[in-house]
């Protein structure tokens, strides 16, 4: 597509008009050569532009896949803590038993009514329960030794 156009008119002295009409080639060729430039730099800024929307795409899955795994981590994290949790209230009852001599029955679900256990009075000064050979201490008497090493 010519910007100029050539013309001739045949009152112009020949050697005026081609050098008019030179002129005239020479700036339509300059126009298409920007043209050209423009198109090539649409081309790349059209390219640039869809590179970044895939980079921009493939981020948000990354960025999905990653809160995916933290919610993951942080629900593991949760469990641990809970079970961490359980572990130190059944360390806590175990130091109770066995430092303040405090009575632990975990197993009052499982006792019948016609439990047989025996109740002695004479060790030590202090209430004991005889429950199928083992001896536990209850913490609950007043009558228990406070300085039991």
């Amino acid at each position: 597509m010519a910007i100029f156009e050539e013309e001739s008119n045949a009152s112009q002295d020949g050697n005026y008009r081609e050098h008019l009409n030179l002129n005239w080639r020479n700036g339509n060729t300059e126009f298409a050569d920007l043209r050209r430039l423009i198109n090539g730099v649409y081309t790349s800024i059209s390219s640039l532009w869809d590179a970044i929307t895939g980079w921009t795409q493939q981020l948000n899955g990354v960025r999905q896949q990653h809160e995916k795994d933290v919610d993951t981590l942080a629900k593991r994290i949760n469990e641990l803590n809970e079970t961490i949790e359980k572990q130190d209230a059944r360390i806590s009852k175990l130091e109770d038993a066995v430092f303040n001599a405090v009575y632990i029955n975990d197993t009052d679900e499982n006792v019948t009514e016609d439990d047989t256990s025996t109740t002695s009075i004479d060790i030590n000064d202090t209430h004991v329960v005889d429950d199928d050979n083992a001896v536990i201490i209850e913490g609950s008497d007043p009558s228990l030794p406070h300085d039991i090493n």
